[in-house]
């Protein structure tokens, strides 16, 4: 029990930001019929990543732009993906000043990665990261099980197979090998009850 209190997980206001970032998400990328679209928006983590297994590719993408390579970077077109990866950005840089085991729950990103992004003040944190076209990844467009499941089960109007399905592919998340080796953070995970590219919004 001491080990809960001590690494507390989300708290009600996170999930529903969780709920608000995963809704726009699906709505702008994911053509779904209403209430299906309401059932996967209310997967307890985010449906998209941030890259946060891939600790070589911040390290080089948070470098001063003065300094980056002289080869450009894609900016993200769509206007809508682009306010949510904001919106997401400070969301997570937020949550892990506060939280990083609630961050890890959330997204999957190691106590190493929330401690990479607020390393930097927000500004600036946004203005390197924010509007970057291969940042934000989908997490349901992914040929793994788990997320096949997600866009199935995920969906179903039983609402038991619903969460049944969400709650093993937020295994699968919190279980997925990677940098950090902080044994505690998978039983923190255990109070609470590789992807491809966004698709473009279609026309």
């Amino acid at each position: 029990m001491e080990q809960i209190n001590e690494y507390p997980g989300p708290s009600p206001d996170d999930y529903a930001n969780v709920l608000a970032l995963n809704t726009e998400f699906i709505k702008a990328a994911f053509d779904l019929k209403g209430p299906q679209r309401g059932r996967l928006a209310a997967t307890p983590f985010l449906l998209f990543s941030f890259r946060e297994f891939e600790s070589e590719w911040w390290d080089m993408a948070l470098i001063d732009q003065a300094q980056a390579d002289l080869l450009p970077v894609a900016e993200l077109d769509d206007p809508e993906l682009r306010r949510i990866q904001t919106a997401a950005l400070s969301f997570l840089w937020q949550l892990a000043h506060r939280n990083p085991y609630a961050v890890r729950i959330i997204s999957g990103a190691t106590v190493s990665w929330c401690e990479k992004i607020t390393e930097l003040p927000l500004v600036t944190l946004l203005d390197r990261m924010g509007s970057r076209g291969d940042l934000m990844e989908s997490r349901i467009d992914s040929p793994d099980k788990f997320c096949e499941r997600l866009l199935s089960d995920g969906t179903s109007s039983r609402p038991k197979v619903c969460r049944s399905s969400q709650l093993t592919a937020l295994h699968s998340l919190l279980t997925r090998p990677g940098y950090d080796n902080y044994a505690r953070l998978p039983a923190a995970a255990c109070a609470m009850p590789k992807p491809m590219r966004v698709q473009d919004k279609k026309k």
